[in-house]
């Protein structure tokens, strides 16, 4: 079988839809990777924002780590803190003034009211978990029976709540 011959004006014309599908495609292909890398760039960028945001839902119901908290402001922190000695205690501040301000005011700021019990505790000794999820806010408990009984009460009031 012999090929078709195609003319001149014929060869233009393919070559026209030739160069329409490739631009096209390139249009395509560069709109896909602009668009992954601002999406990395957003990441890269906010990456101590994400950070955050993911531990405040995540670690709700869970003991959190004392370098992830302060202790003087009862809050997660976006980074993580430092660890200092006090009073034979080991306590967790997110700055140098948070750690003075500890230092100072030790009666008023180290010791907390148990979060299921309401009995004082020193916040160094505590289980520390979230208060509510997606929340910074802390919860400090004397054992690990105050935390568990504490978050499955939580877990039954947000049941009833939903079921409603």
């Amino acid at each position: 079988m012999r090929k078709k011959k195609l003319n001149n004006k014929q060869l233009q014309e393919k070559q026209k839809q030739e160069d329409k599908r490739f631009r096209k495609f390139m249009i395509i292909r560069f709109s896909i990777l602009f668009l992954f890398l601002g999406v990395i760039l957003v990441f890269v960028t906010y990456w101590c924002d994400t950070k955050y945001a993911f531990r405040r839902y995540t670690l709700y119901g869970k003991r959190i780590s004392g370098n992830l908290i302060c202790m003087n402001s009862n809050r997660l922190t976006y980074h993580d803190s430092e660890e200092f000695t006090l009073n034979d205690g080991i306590f967790y501040a997110c700055s140098e003034n948070c750690r003075k301000t500890l230092t100072i005011h030790y009666d008023e700021i180290a010791y907390v009211a148990d979060a299921y019990s309401g009995d004082t505790i020193l916040k160094c000794d505590a289980i520390i978990g979230l208060k509510e999820r997606g929340e910074p806010g802390l919860a400090y408990f004397m054992n690990a029976q105050n935390f568990k009984i504490y978050y499955e009460v939580e877990k039954s009031i947000d049941n009833q709540v939903i079921c409603k």
